[in-house]
């Protein structure tokens, strides 16, 4: 069979974030912090003041960089979703709750000019869209006492401790890093699935997390390691279609606002998936292999292999056992 271990890696090195692009993302972030900051001082003084705290992939080192897509003016439009939460933390013994609308007012107004493009009111959020396409999401929280509860429009106030999410992911994740790696690949799969047919709406990044590391597969190798948690993710959803949080609070699932259509959905391109990640683990030829996770899977963006079989390869290094390396001119 031909492994493919090397075209993930190589596939994973594209997704990652730079260090350029992460501290441009985060002069972002820090930008409207200045801005809400002033805002409260200036307008609010009599308020109480924000904190924040960033939260979702970015915390979990999971973002990935989205296909870019080109507006009517063929400028670049990168699509990065950031999430900064802006906490209000009571002072103890006290209560300053506001309604929820008085919140989401707020913060509104504070950002609302900050980039030329009018802010967006989300039922969780307010959202900042910059020009380049990519947005920062801004959940808001009142914290009292240790209690945090999400603003959520339509639903009221809502129990939500982010940091305690994401602490869980990475203390997972840093004992097995290969983790990381794996749901980076199915957001890369995610991108290109719902860019070729906007009728898809996959699972969120969140939910995707919390399928990959209950479901994950150790191997040695990322092709198998990421087929064989995808088919073990499928099986548990075709068992029980169902995504509990592991965290505060707990054993709330995920998926009950599910509608049948969009359950269906990501089922069956989780099955294409699966089916295609099988046919590349049984195939031969690495460029063959390669081809059907670019088709309907990953897309151009996942490395084109080598049109050579894995015997071939075997072949060729067995044939440079004992043959002695060239020096290298830096060499100790």
């Amino acid at each position: 069979m031909a492994r493919l271990h090397k075209e993930y890696n190589q596939f994973n090195g594209k997704l990652v974030l730079t260090k350029k692009r992460k501290e441009s993302l985060l002069g972002s972030r820090d930008s409207l912090r200045t801005k809400i900051e002033n805002y409260f001082k200036e307008e609010k003084s009599d308020e109480l003041q924000p904190t924040f705290e960033m939260q979702g992939s970015f915390e979990m080192n999971t973002v990935v960089n989205p296909i870019i897509e080109y507006d009517d003016d063929e400028n670049a439009i990168r699509k990065y979703d950031l999430d900064d939460g802006v906490c209000f933390i009571e002072i103890e013994g006290e209560d300053n709750r506001k309604e929820i609308s008085t919140w989401h007012d707020l913060v509104y107004n504070a950002v609302n000019d900050h980039t030329g493009n009018e802010s967006i009111r989300k039922a969780t959020c307010v959202r900042v869209v910059f020009s380049d396409g990519h947005n920062v999401d801004l959940p808001i929280r009142y914290i009292n006492d240790g209690d945090s509860e999400l603003a959520h429009r339509s639903e009221g106030w809502i129990i939500s401790e982010p940091k305690e999410f994401s602490d869980w992911f990475n203390a997972k994740a840093n004992k097995k890093i290969q983790i990381r790696r794996l749901v980076r690949y199915a957001k890369g799969w995610k991108n290109y699935r719902q860019l070729t047919n906007n009728n898809l709406k996959f699972p969120s990044g969140f939910e995707m997390a919390i399928l990959i590391t209950e479901n994950y597969q150790e191997d040695d190798f990322d092709d198998n390691s990421f087929r064989l948690t995808m088919s073990a993710v499928l099986e548990k959803l075709n068992d029980k279609f169902e995504c509990k949080r592991p965290t505060t609070p707990t054993d709330d699932d995920l998926f009950e606002s599910y509608s049948e259509i969009r359950r269906n959905d990501f089922l069956n391109e989780l099955e294409k998936l699966v089916d295609a990640c099988n046919k590349a683990d049984e195939e031969d030829n690495f460029k063959t292999a390669s081809e059907y996770l670019r088709s309907n899977i990953f897309g151009e963006r996942f490395p084109l292999g080598k049109d050579e079989s894995s015997k071939q390869k075997s072949s060729r290094k067995s044939s440079l056992i004992g043959v002695p390396l060239a020096p290298k001119p830096y060499a100790e």
